[in-house]
């Protein structure tokens, strides 16, 4: 999929979207962000997503608005309408033709492959007390990339850290991220605290470990709650190998990176993005922070003046190493980056490329980069004209 045109989904008027290697969302809350997102979900994965459904019991009965509640969630039944086009690739595209005609006690489930990992904003509902709920443990209506991310971290934990002899070390890991990668984290995250899986009332659990003092989840700061599952979704990403990848998965969801995050720990998760660009993955995300569109726009414009990659080791404050400058240099030389701006007007969401990030572009749209830093500069000319009047 290299492009993707949409009409009249849910608050979403009108949407014509270019992908790139990285593809980043902005825009106010309640936008359309999200639904576009699930949308490019059920366009790739529509049969593998059919399928888990049926796998564990759910039934639509041939009813369009009811799969549009059980996959995007309450509420949602007249999301996809009769009014909705979507074309991809110069394709036009029908809701009933992504899903089976017929649905039967007697449908077999197929392991269909999947081709998108998705990572909810919703995301740190996938943990409970430590453990990552099971598929079926929530409710109908809660939307379906919710429920399926956490039944990857459940058998991420299960099949990948989980030990016959011996508790395991979540992180640091050994092998899973790169050195650089790993000790950012630990320094703007965790702060040489270890996470662990440890057994807790024979039942197993993730833990922090403070200077030999362990922690319950509950007991971890906000950032720390919020960073882990994403964490544990970039490790289903990253198998213990040298810059590999899931062989099926193509594009990369990630919703709010930055949640519950200070600026340094956030330079820390864009590392982590760079290095799955790096991999082969195609990424699509949705932010509200300024810090990720600062870097896009910093390596957009090193890109364009063919700089040296020692300006991204100036920009991640990181020591040059052959891992990283590898990865710097792909980067720098073979990966494109779009942004589009989610902009509400009277009559619906308009979806606009302001990819440039040209902060003296007469749009202001895309010289305010899709509104993020709109009040800084509005803060700074009220400060400077308050120091004029006094003068």
């Amino acid at each position: 999929m290299t492009q993707l045109n949409i009409k009249n989904l849910g608050q979403i008027k009108s949407a014509n979207i270019d992908f790139g290697d990285l593809t980043l969302f902005v825009g106010p809350q309640a936008t359309g962000k999200s639904i576009l997102l699930q949308l490019i979900k059920l366009l790739i994965d529509g049969e593998n997503i059919a399928a888990t459904l049926m796998k564990y019991g759910y039934q639509w009965e041939d009813d369009l608005s009811k799969f549009n509640e059980l996959y995007f969630g309450e509420g949602m039944c007249n999301l996809w309408s009769e009014s909705t086009e979507v074309i991809i690739d110069d394709e036009e595209i029908y809701l009933d033709a992504l899903l089976p005609y017929e649905l039967s006690e007697e449908y077999e489930y197929i392991d269909e492959p999947e081709h998108i990992f998705f990572m909810p904003a919703q995301r740190v509902l996938t943990l409970e007390n430590g453990w990552p709920r099971s598929f079926t443990s929530f409710e109908i209506g809660d939307p379906y990339v919710v429920c399926k991310f956490s039944e990857h971290l459940r058998l991420l934990m299960q099949q990948g850290f989980m030990s016959k002899d011996k508790d395991s070390a979540i992180f640091p890991q050994t092998g899973r991220l790169k050195q650089e990668i790993s000790d950012a984290l630990d320094v703007s995250i965790f702060h040489g605290a270890k996470v662990e899986l440890n057994t807790v009332e024979m039942r197993k659990r993730i833990q922090i470990n403070v200077n030999g003092n362990l922690l319950p989840f509950m007991a971890w700061s906000a950032g720390q709650r919020e960073f882990m599952p994403l964490l544990l979704g970039l490790y289903w990403l990253m198998p213990v190998s040298k810059d590999s990848k899931k062989s099926d998965i193509d594009f990369v969801v990630i919703e709010e990176p930055e949640m519950g995050l200070h600026p340094r720990a956030i330079l820390s998760v864009i590392l982590m993005c760079l290095d799955l660009l790096h991999r082969g993955y195609r990424l699509l995300v949705s932010t509200h922070s300024p810090v990720l569109l600062e870097a896009i726009w910093a390596i957009r414009n090193l890109q364009n003046n063919n700089s040296d990659v020692k300006y991204l080791y100036q920009l991640f404050d990181l020591n040059p190493s052959p891992p990283m400058t590898e990865l710097f240099e792909n980067i720098l030389k073979n990966k494109k980056f779009f942004t589009y701006y989610f902009d509400q007007k009277e009559d619906g969401v308009e979806v606009r490329d302001i990819s440039s990030l040209d902060p003296f572009d007469e749009d202001l749209s895309t010289a305010d980069w899709g509104g993020l830093t709109s009040f800084s500069s509005k803060a700074s000319e009220v400060v400077s004209q308050a120091i004029q009047d006094t003068l």
